[in-house]
């Protein structure tokens, strides 16, 4: 009996070991067959419409159900397809439509749909929201009545005197300017004082000008040969010396010419930098002086010239050129910095700053106001890693996005931040504090990219409806074909906003908000007639196409 059982024993253990690894099997196979939706929350608005939702699925077929029980609201009135079946063993992804009805009623509706497994059994709910008739915006959009031309958009390409380890390569570039990559519209140079590091910034001009970008170039330093020092602020700073002006036009005129044999057509360049401060200091009285006597000159070359391009937009070197026909004639773009504040109108200083400043489109007829450099980096200095908020979706949204917004709003034609790449920039550098890794688009580069792409070499038109939580622009282009507008939802649930445009064919758009860059926004076509209908997410930057 004892050798039986070991007969036995030595009989039953291949059963046993094969048995374990049908299991294993039976559980690996298992695994290998799934149906999930990609979406399980869905935003429609209050009007009739179509939404798509995404299933993925590997070896196992799959149905779906609209949810029934006393939750659920009647919203939709047929998906398609409603089942599918595996397509061999590969990953594969369905795209359901989803009709659903209007909501004529005064409270929002929410219901489910179930994606049910076939195989077995299991079920993932999808949960579809719709706004009221009253959870809506109108934006009345008049392409008709046009403001400024709007030039673009961009930043200052990182000078090798200050940045030669982290400068961008010209991958990074072409990531920049590309129109397949973030689609950068105007690029600002620094001219440099000694002409051996001028060919330093050649390639890159090159190339986001071969994109369709603007260049412009801005001196810093007058150069040592042709300096002398005065006491500004009780320091003794560069300063040019006025018999030295001619010499100082012929530099700028020298560097013009150089990059036009390198093939780049600057479209600008500034007479100086900041020059209310210690790079080269000018008073306002010599910027005017420089301006009328050389400024024709430079302007001969058939680049236009900016002046007086001030630290915080000074108006009294701004009100010395403006006020000054000779200056005037000779200055083609009024340029300036927004230090000093211009959004928050709460402070009685800043929002004098921004009357001034949007008032000066009024007060130069025919010539246009640039926005040339600005950055924003509280919290760069903190050791604490968790208080570095220059990186952070909401400081970007209230900073870069709504002071864009209101540039444009107030009658500017170009925005331009400062470095393109750095951790508080466009792009993400090796620094530390760096929000992404290096070479890396920021969320400030994001938002750059939204006005880049749908508001360079437009007119800005008017657009009605907008206010404090709700910040849009509209432009139209040259040929009356296309009008975009780029829309900032300053609050915490979606909106579902109505452009008001006729003739309407197609639209686009696209939106960032926390957690996405630059994805597919729910926009289209009003059956009415009477415009484009467009999705707000949360606290987002939305940027919509409309093809009449």
């Amino acid at each position: 009996m004892k050798y039986l059982s070991r007969l036995l024993v030595l009989f039953m253990l291949p059963v046993l070991v094969w048995s374990c690894d049908d299991d294993d099997e039976i559980v690996r196979q298992a695994a290998d067959r799934f149906v999930r939706p990609l979406q399980t929350a869905l935003t429609v608005p209050y009007t009739a419409g179509e939404a798509t939702l995404r299933i993925e699925c590997r070896n196992a077929a799959w149905e779906i159900l609209p949810g029934d029980d006393a939750t659920d609201d009647n919203i939709i009135t047929s998906f398609t397809p409603s089942s599918g079946q595996p397509q061999g063993d590969e990953r594969t992804y369905a795209l359901v439509t989803v009709a659903y009805g209007e909501n004529t009623g005064v409270a929002d509706r929410q219901q489910k749909l179930w994606v049910v497994n076939s195989l077995t059994g299991e079920r993932t709910a999808v949960k579809i929201s719709q706004s009221s008739a009253n959870a809506h915006t109108d934006l009345m959009i008049d392409p008709a009545t046009k403001y400024q031309p709007v030039v673009g958009f961009g930043g200052m390409y990182d000078p090798i005197i200050w940045c030669r380890s982290y400068m961008p390569t010209q991958e990074e570039i072409e990531k920049l300017y590309s129109t397949d990559g973030m689609g950068y519209t105007v690029m600002r140079l620094m001219i440099y004082p000694n002409e051996s590091d001028w060919s330093t910034d050649v390639e890159a001009a090159k190339y986001a000008q071969a994109q369709g970008a603007v260049i412009f170039a801005c001196p810093w330093d007058c150069t040592d040969a042709l300096a002398d020092k005065v006491d500004y602020n009780g320091n003794q700073t560069k300063h040019l010396k006025h018999e030295n002006y001619g010499a100082y036009a012929d530099h700028i005129i020298k560097y013009i010419e150089y990059m036009k044999q390198n093939g780049i057509n600057l479209y600008a360049v500034s007479m100086q930098n900041e020059p209310d401060m210690e790079f080269t200091y000018w008073t306002p009285a010599e910027v005017v002086d420089f301006v009328v006597n050389y400024g024709a000159r430079i302007r001969a070359t058939g680049v236009k010239l900016m002046s007086p391009e001030t630290c915080g937009m000074r108006p009294d070197y701004t009100d010395a050129v403006i006020n000054n026909p000779a200056a005037m004639t000779n200055t083609d773009i009024i340029a300036g910095h927004l230090y000093q504040g211009f959004t928050d109108l709460s402070s009685s200083y800043v929002n004098e700053r921004h009357k001034y400043i949007t008032g000066i489109y009024g007060r130069i007829t025919g010539k246009t106001w640039w926005m040339t450099e600005h950055l924003f980096n509280d919290g760069e200095s903190e050791e604490d890693s968790s208080k570095w908020i220059f990186g952070k979706w909401d400081y970007c949204l209230n900073n870069l996005a709504k002071e864009i917004h209101m540039t444009m709003e107030g009658f500017g034609s170009a925005y331009v931040y400062w470095y393109l790449k750095r951790f508080y920039g466009l792009m993400g550098d090796d620094d530390k504090r760096s929000p992404v890794p290096s070479g890396e688009i920021t969320k400030n580069g994001y938002i750059m990219a939204h006005y880049a792409k749908y508001a360079s070499s437009t007119t800005r038109v008017h657009i009605d409806g907008t206010n404090e939580k709700l910040m849009a622009t509209a432009y139209v282009n040259e040929a009356g074909t296309e009008v975009t507008v780029v829309a900032l939802n300053m609050r915490g649930e979606p909106l579902f906003v109505n452009l008001g445009i006729s003739g309407a064919k197609s639209c686009e758009g696209i939106y960032t908000d926390a957690d996405v860059n630059m994805q597919p926004a729910d926009a289209r076509v009003l059956a009415s007639g009477a415009g484009v209908g467009v999705t707000l997410q949360p606290f987002s930057i939305t940027s919509v196409r409309i093809r009449l």
